[in-house]
Order: C-alpha cells, then structure tokens, then sequence
C-alpha cells in the first residue's frame, strides 16, 4: 500500500488554511461568527496555524444534543463543533485526506462522497434490475447497529497508520478522533469520510471473499443482489461474523433478504417485493418516491398554497422535491398534487433573490 508523508507541510500553508476557512464558510456566511472569521481570514490563517505548531490547539468535548429526523422521527445524537478554530481545523484536515480517501472507495461506496448520492446508488441499482433481464433474484438489505457510536477509534487510528507516516498531521488528526470518542460524532465533517474508511475492509472482503452478483453500500446500509438465495443467506452470515470480530460492530436486527419483485411465468401474477431505500422505490418497471416523502411534498404545497407565503426554506423544499421527482416516474403527482398549488418558477426566483440579497450584504460586511 502506498503510503504519503508531508501532509502536515500542505496543511500548514497560508493559502491552503484560508481556502479551508472559505470552504468551511459556504453557506454559513449570514452567520456573525463566521462573517467576523472571513472579514480578518489572514490574521485568523496566520493565528490557528501558530496555535497548531506550537501543540496549544486541542478540540474541546462536546455533549452531543438528540435531533429527531426523518419519516419515522428518528433520533441522532448531534455534536456541534464551533466555526472558529474547529470547523476549520476539520476542513484543514480532509483537504489533504479527500484526494488520499477518494481512490481507495469501491466504485459502488456511497454517501457523502461528492457525485455518489442516492440518485447514484438507485441509478446503479435499476441497472442490475434490469440486467437480470425477467429472472428471479434476491436481495439482501442489511444496516449496522448504530455505526457511528460503534466506530472503534483505536482499529480506526491503526487503519490510518498504515498509509500516512507523517507523525505530526496524525497528532492532529487524532486529537480530532479522540475528542469524541466513543466512536465517531455526527455533525463533524471528517466522521463521514471516517466512517466510509472505516468500511473499506469490509467492501474488499465482501467483493474478493463472497463474489456476490452486485454490492452497494451506503454509508451503514448495505444492498447485496444474488441469484441463489440459499448463497445470500450464506454472505449475511459471513458479513455478520467479520463485522464482529474485525470491525467490533454489529448488523441490525432488521436485516432483511426476500426476492426481488417479478412475474410469474406460469401465473401472470406479481410476487416478491420492490427495494424501499434511500428515498426511492425500484419496482420491476419503474421507480417511484417513497410514500411519505410525497406526502410532505404535497402537505408543504398545500400550506404555501393557504397562507399565501414562500419562505427561503420551503422555496428550498419545493425545488429540492421536484428534483426527487423528475428522476422517478411519479412526476404526474407533481402535475396533479403540486403545480395547481406553487409555482417552481416562482420559487427559483424567490432564492435566486434572496441569494443576491446576502451577497451583496457580504460584499457591504468585507467592505
């Protein structure tokens, strides 16, 4: 395995500090932390540099607050690092790791990786769908019990070792980890990239060692296609068991493998199930929303539509819904539940709007 030294000298540069402050800063500038930070980005580049050095910088402990989030209400534990140094530190940090990182996922890892969405993966999973061509197959779903909690820091810190040998950006880089620990927090921007690494081992025995039809993973979800059921089974057991005894981890119990949605040659009925992940719906004809989120499309719609008010968040709402939309094939809900009640248009033009409103009160805040 290749191994790279000199990061902690890239990082440290001036220019590579004031391009991670800006980065950091994206769409957070409307904020008086940040505003403040991006108003004097030299002197705060020249200062977090001087306290990195000299070995003063450590992150502090956060209590991380519960968030409920989703359809179903789901509650995460939330960690909240400060703008300034922290969140800067953490963009210091991956810049140098992104480029490293990046080659080493498996073409199908996704989640949190720029270009590699749910749209991605469900594009990748309609392919196999239809490269099956009509014949039975199956699907296993499986989700790792509370990943991110789960994450062990020490094997984490000995997967790092291996391929970065410069000894003080690791200093840094574990000072970020250990702050934490147990595990890895939501809301920091290394712990995706983390955990997505974290993974790697498993991608590499799930393809060399099981040889499946086709493997997706998604952050903590995995989707494995098999046209012998007996042999899915036989690879859940096994994922199960390197889990445990190479990750510390566990699957979830919801662990599910049933046959993919097809039509019986002697029939004519439909049997088995669609795949329900990541938002979408894959039938064995056509890919649809997922119910809820068409329900909170058109319970948004109505509610602009009776208090007359297009706020920047439900202007966001409405375009990010149509976007899910125009890549299924429910888009005749968008016709009959959503257009009669908001205009699009009108809400592209309401963000584009208040974007020129911020920028300019940014180019008045630098001024």
């Amino acid at each position: 395995m290749k191994s790279f030294n000199g990061l902690y000298q890239r990082m440290m540069q001036p220019d590579e500090i004031i391009a991670s402050i800006e980065e950091a800063a994206e769409h957070k500038t409307s904020r008086r932390e940040v505003a403040g930070v991006l108003r004097k980005k030299e002197a705060r580049a020249a200062a977090i540099a001087e306290k990195i050095d000299s070995g003063r910088w450590m992150p502090p402990a956060h209590e991380r607050s519960p968030l409920q989030e989703g359809s179903h209400r789901k509650v995460r534990k939330i960690a909240k690092p400060t703008f300034d140094d922290e969140q800067i530190v953490h963009h210091m940090l991956m810049r140098q790791l992104r480029p490293i990182m990046e080659p080493r996922f498996y073409e199908y890892t996704c989640g949190s990786i720029p270009g590699r969405g749910p749209l991605y993966a469900v594009r990748a999973v309609k392919r196999w769908r239809d490269g099956y061509k009509g014949r039975r197959f199956y699907v296993a779903e499986l989700d790792i019990a509370k990943f991110y909690d789960n994450v062990d820091t020490e094997v984490l810190k000995g997967m790092l070792h291996r391929f970065i040998r410069d000894k003080r950006f690791l200093d840094v880089l574990e000072r970020v980890i250990d702050s934490a620990a147990p595990g890895l927090p939501l809301g920091y921007y290394t712990s995706p990239w983390l955990g997505n690494y974290y993974l790697t081992v498993l991608d590499r025995h799930v393809l060399h060692e099981l040889h499946p039809d086709h493997y997706l993973r998604y952050m903590d979800n995995m989707f494995i296609f098999c046209a012998n059921k007996r042999r899915l089974h036989a690879m859940v057991r096994e994922i199960e068991r390197f889990l445990r005894d190479e990750l510390h981890l566990r699957l979830n119990r919801s662990r599910q493998v049933f046959r993919f949605e097809g039509v019986s040659r002697r029939t004519g009925k439909v049997s088995g199930r669609a795949i329900n992940a990541l938002g979408y719906v894959v039938h064995r004809d056509r890919v649809t929303l997922r119910k809820s989120i068409l329900k909170r499309a058109r319970a948004k719609a109505n509610r602009m539509h009776r208090l007359h008010r297009c706020r920047r968040c439900d202007a966001a709402a409405m375009i990010s819904y149509l976007g899910w939309l125009s890549h299924t094939d429910t888009y005749h809900y968008y016709l009959k539940h959503i257009k009669p009640k908001v205009s699009i248009q009108y809400c592209k033009r309401r963000l584009s709007a208040l974007a020129k409103r911020e920028r300019s009160r940014k180019n008045d805040k630098l001024a």
